[in-house]
């Protein structure tokens, strides 16, 4: 009968060990959502390209 529960037993732990059902974790919900991406600005004029250009070499001269 011991004979007969060790191996009954033992099967049990056997049968474990196999990959049955959901062993690893799901990913977040976070992860799989694709990422927002940030609406593109509208397009400057000519006139408003060249003031952003002018006040950014501004800048870069004065950091120097």
């Amino acid at each position: 009968m011991r004979l007969f529960l060790l191996l009954l037993l033992g099967s049990l732990f056997i049968t474990a060990c196999g990959q049955k059902g959901p062993l690893y974790k799901k990913p977040a919900t976070e992860a799989s959502q694709p990422k927002k991406v940030a609406e593109p600005k509208p397009m400057l004029s000519p006139e408003e390209q060249a003031e952003v250009t002018t006040q950014t070499r501004i800048a870069t001269e004065k950091t120097r």
